[in-house]
């Protein structure tokens, strides 16, 4: 009577556990296919090691009969177990379906399968030494030929071997005895997210085929889709179509997860949105199976439920919580003369030179309108004077400009003045202004300054250090002080800035002459800018006033200084 392993005995994590004694017959299968062509589809159409397993994984789910499918991963090996039917690798079909490109029942039409086209063993056998073992054979594959014992020891290319086993298994199960070069070192963060990436992959597999995944022990089922924004933090809606289940948060930045019948396969921020959609049925998607190809119908209907769904769940959004990506998406919309465009014509989706917002109602209202980028002199005071200056540093704004520039655009805007000329013109040109009561400084201003005071203080800089208004980053009069402004600083984050006023603070040391009217840049200028960029005791002492800041905090630094 022949043995049956039972499941379980797949489920370690030790792949010796998995093996079994063969004895070879004399049969080789060809996986047959162009030279070329068999050459893509093996090395060329998957990007890493989570491709393989994920290609093994489907063919586990498709399996007929199979409730769940056992994943071991590790550095060295990694094994694939159903508990479906199996394949009759005696059979001429079973053999073909296994060994042969392309070869396979799927169709891309099929919905009762997730799996597609029969090219996903080129990218199972291109990662390692590979068996494929059912019911009482085994088909091994060694592509690269870089085993030389145990059950690969005569094969090699894409050439595989059927050899008959001691023992019958139920089911399928796949090993594949990674080849070196394609796992990253086990202790890097690259195998962590390998590992984290695959369970997301099968996600919501169970919900659409109701066959459970198990990875390294764990189930990597995320439940119902409809609960998946149930707790957020965010504002969040939830639908269920005949096409799909989508469970929508306003969480732009993380971008939208679709799943397709179940499987993961792409994460696509240009809707302005975070979460999940899951289709019930296959999308039509690309060769690597990591995107959703053009004229897919069904995600053609999706969308449109998407969009409907998008625009509901932003008119709960305020205005003042939207985020660039939103004000882009609702622009485009505008720009495209749709319905939803209209309503938003009068949210406030522009940023003004004062980074407040305005609607584009408004600024159509406007007999002239100023473009700015950033900090530009005057901007902010014409805008106070009741000017509309639009801030081209906001990437929605800047989109609003160059879709007003489109000769063929719907959106037409009043013309422009020049922002310049105008703050001339009305007395609010600040040019180079020294702010001499700090206490006007906002938090982020005085912790600038005092940074820069101390910075100063260790590079040897023997001149005092202000803060003023003008569109240079910093100015001076090359012998006694240097003046810091708002646009010397890039960025708000900490490593960003800190550098940034480091080398606005060496620019100014190399002037001996004021820098207010035409400074000289020219060669000696250049070399004692480069020769203080590059001294060692400049970078050492930058470094020193950063590690005491991480360390200990910015009062307590500046405080030691003397500058609070």
């Amino acid at each position: 009577m022949t043995e049956h392993l039972p499941l379980s005995e797949f489920a370690s994590d030790d792949a010796d556990d998995s093996r079994t004694t063969e004895t070879r017959t004399e049969e080789t299968v060809t996986m047959t296919a162009d030279e070329r062509v068999a050459t893509y589809l093996i090395e060329d159409q998957m990007a890493d090691l989570t491709d393989a397993i994920r290609e093994a994984v489907q063919n586990g789910i498709d399996s007929p009969g199979s409730s769940r499918v056992l994943v071991s991963i590790s550095p060295e090996r990694s094994i694939i177990l159903d508990d479906g039917a199996g394949v009759d690798l005696e059979s001429t079909e079973g053999r073909r379906n296994l060994s042969v490109l392309g070869a396979g029942s799927k169709q891309r039409s099929d919905d009762e399968t997730i799996g597609e086209w029969g090219i996903g063993k080129g990218a199972i056998i291109a990662k390692g030494a590979v068996r494929i073992w059912s019911h009482d054979t085994a088909l091994h594959f060694d592509y690269r030929d870089q085993r030389h014992a145990g059950p690969w020891a005569d094969v090699s290319g894409r050439d595989g071997q059927l050899v008959d086993t001691d023992h019958s298994l139920e089911g399928v199960l796949v090993e594949i005895d990674h080849y070196e070069a394609e796992v990253p070192d086990p202790d890097s963060y690259r195998w962590r997210r390998y590992v984290r990436d695959l369970r997301k992959r099968f996600a919501y597999v169970q919900s659409r085929t109701g066959v459970s995944v198990v990875i390294n022990g764990e189930s990597v089922d995320e439940g119902d889709p409809l609960e998946a924004v149930t707790n957020s933090p965010h504002p969040s809606l939830t639908r269920d179509t005949e096409e799909a289940i989508l469970a929508l948060e306003y969480a732009p930045h993380d971008g939208l997860d679709i799943y397709s019948n179940g499987l993961y396969v792409t994460t696509k921020r240009e809707y302005g949105l975070g979460g999940v959609v899951v289709s019930k049925g296959n999308l039509t998607l690309n060769f690597a199976r990591n995107d959703i190809q053009s004229g897919c119908d069904r995600w053609q209907r999706i969308e449109d439920t998407l969009e409907q769904a998008r625009d509901e769940l932003y008119e709960s959004v305020s205005d003042d919580r939207l985020t660039a990506e939103s004000r882009e998406v609702m622009l485009e919309a505008i720009a495209s003369e749709s319905a939803r465009g209209e309503q938003w014509a009068d949210r406030q989706l522009f940023q003004l030179a004062t980074e407040s917002h305005i609607s584009l109602e408004e600024i159509q209202a406007a007999p002239k309108i100023g473009w700015a980028e950033g900090a530009e002199k005057g901007a902010d005071k014409l805008v106070e004077r009741g000017y509309v200056v639009l801030d081209t540093s906001d990437s929605a704004t800047q989109r609003l400009r160059e879709i007003a520039a489109d000769e063929e655009t719907s959106i037409e805007l009043p013309p422009t003045f020049d922002v310049g000329e105008q703050a001339k013109s009305e007395g609010v040109w600040t040019g180079y202004r020294r702010i001499d009561d700090e206490s006007q400084l906002n938090a982020d201003q005085r912790r600038y300054l005092s940074f820069a005071r101390v910075l100063a203080e260790e590079l040897g800089i023997d001149r005092d250090v202000y803060y003023g208004e003008a569109s240079a980053d910093a100015w001076t009069d090359g012998r006694t002080y240097i003046v810091i402004t708002d646009s010397a600083v890039t960025s708000r984050q900490r490593a960003v800035w800190m550098h940034d006023l480091y080398l606005v603070l060496l620019h100014e040391a190399a002037h001996d002459t004021s820098s207010t009217e035409r400074p000289s840049h020219g060669h000696h200028f250049e070399s004692t800018f480069r020769s203080l960029v590059e001294d060692p005791e400049n970078r050492d002492a930058f470094a020193t006033v950063v590690e005491q800041i991480l360390d200990r905090g910015f009062e307590p630094v500046f405080g030691e200084y003397g500058f609070q």
